[in-house]
């Protein structure tokens, strides 16, 4: 977990740089946190779907690294779950006659 904190550490300062740049245009930038999205995904064990990178993402004004850090993973870990909930089938849905 702390490789994770230590990745959304580095989004969340060059999300905040990539906000101050006079060109938001630099390509390096992007493709950095890009790459810091989908490390973050994999992490996670979640594909790095837009629906995923979404959760971290968005950072709202006025919250600080620390609140940022502590609800991106209860957001990832929340939706991780849903992810890879399947109730069980019943005895009766599987030997049911086709």
């Amino acid at each position: 977990m702390d490789y994770v904190e230590s990745l959304l550490e580095e989004y969340f300062d060059a999300s905040k740089f990539a906000e101050m740049e006079t060109y938001p245009q630099n390509k390096e930038l992007l493709e950095s946190l890009l790459a810091i999205e989908e490390e973050i995904c994999w992490e996670f064990n979640v594909p790095p779907t837009l629906k995923f990178r979404d959760l971290f993402r968005l950072i709202p004004m006025g919250i600080t690294k620390e609140e940022y850090i502590q609800t991106s993973i209860q957001n990832l870990s929340r939706e991780k779950t849903r992810y890879y909930y399947q109730p069980n089938k019943t005895v009766f849905e599987t030997f049911k006659a086709a």
